[in-house]
C-alpha cells in the first residue's frame, strides 16, 4: 500500500468514528499504525476502531498519539488481530 494511499484510508476511517472532536495524528503516529498492522486494512479498521471506543469510553472524544503509542492488539494465544 502507497503512503499517500494509506494516509487516505486513515484519514476516511477517523472521519467515520462517532468521537466528538477531530483526530490529529502526528507522521509518527501515522508510521505506528502501519507498523502495528502491517498495513492490512482489516487490522487498520480493526486498531482504529478499537482506539476510538477507548477515547468515547475515556471522555476524551479524541484519538491521541500518545493512545496510538501506548495501544496494544488483544491476543488470544496466537493472533494478534482477530
Amino acid at each position: 500500500m502507497s503512503r499517500h494511499k494509506f494516509e487516505t484510508l486513515v484519514s476516511s476511517i477517523l472521519r467515520n468514528t462517532p468521537l466528538r472532536k477531530p483526530t490529529v495524528l502526528t507522521p509518527k503516529s501515522l508510521r505506528r499504525i502501519l507498523q502495528v498492522t502491517k498495513g492490512i486494512t482489516a487490522n487498520i479498521f480493526h486498531m482504529i476502531n478499537s482506539l476510538a471506543t477507548d477515547a468515547a469510553q475515556s471522555g476524551q472524544e479524541r484519538i491521541t498519539d500518545e493512545g496510538i503509542e501506548s495501544w496494544r492488539p488483544l491476543s488470544d494465544g496466537g493472533a494478534a488481530f482477530a
